[in-house]
Order: structure tokens, then sequence, then C-alpha cells
């Protein structure tokens, strides 16, 4: 059965959505009569529940890498965004994520995607690329790994229709 989107207004959050998620975010999954919230936990659901098409390693120690890599962008990245968007600590923030971002270009380097194989840790980070003026950032020719790996996955078919 195909999934259905709900708007949800975020400045106003309803009784319906606080009801599913305590925290007052989106997204939320419902499923089967499970009610699933947390972006990378939604993630994994769907890996578990679709196992025909992977995005993710079945090697222990790679997973675990991912999983590594996807705390990182939530972490960090994602936390130092939203509290610019949210005009918190901005200038602190703002150079946060430019740390951030040094730190993935030199991870990036030689690699096509973050983890090993495109997976959930890649999939991870489109939503930060995607709002790069939301979190008054820019990734430019100083990130030329960063660059080159934030094409390949905004250029991915999937993410373009989503776009």
């Amino acid at each position: 059965m195909p999934y259905e989107t709900i708007e949800c207004d975020l400045k106003n959050k309803s009784k319906e959505l606080l009801e599913r998620n305590p925290y007052g975010k989106v997204p939320v999954l419902e499923d089967d009569g499970a009610v699933i919230y947390e972006s990378a936990i939604i993630d994994e659901y769907l890996e578990d529940k679709y196992p025909a098409l992977p995005l993710m390693s079945q090697d222990l120690a790679e997973r675990a890498r991912a999983r590594i890599w996807v705390d990182y962008c939530n972490s960090r990245l994602q936390r130092a965004g939203g509290f610019v968007a949210h005009d918190y600590k901005v200038e602190q923030s703002k150079a946060e994520i430019v740390e951030y971002l040094r730190e993935l270009d030199a991870h990036m380097r030689g690699r096509d995607y973050i983890a090993g194989a495109y997976s959930l840790a890649d999939i991870t980070f489109i939503p930060f690329f995607t709002r790069l003026d939301r979190y008054q950032a820019t990734i430019g020719d100083d990130l030329p790994n960063v660059t080159a790996w934030m094409k390949r996955l905004l250029d991915r078919p999937a993410v373009k229709e989503t776009l």
C-alpha cells in the first residue's frame, strides 16, 4: 500500500502530531499499526521492511560506520543548521558548520559515498544539502570533495523526483 503524506503546520502543532510524536517533529511514519518517528529510525525501519532494496551493508562493521555518519550528520550538521534556522547561537553554529564541512571534505577525498556503497548514511545528508540557504551555509570550491558528493547525491533520479 502506498504511503500517504499529511502536511503539518510546525508552528502550530496539531494534537494529532503530538499524539504520534511527543517530540512534535516530522517525519512520522504510520505503518501496519506502528507509529515510528525520527528520520534515522524511520530509515532503518524501512531498510528492514524492504530487504530486497538494501541501503545498508550486510557487513556489521560497515553498518556501524554508516550509523556513525548518520549520527555525525544529525548531531552536528543538522543541530548547528537548526540553531541557525531558529536564530539561536547563529555565529557559533555557522562556524561549526564550516568546520564540520571541512572534516567531511577530508573524509570524502577519494570516495564516491561516505561509508562505502551508497547507503542510508548518504541519504541522511541530503536534507542538509537541500537546506543550505536556510542554514546560511555554502559549499563551494574550497570543499571540492563535498561538492562532488553533494552533486552525486542530488543528481540521483530518486532524489531529483522529490526536490
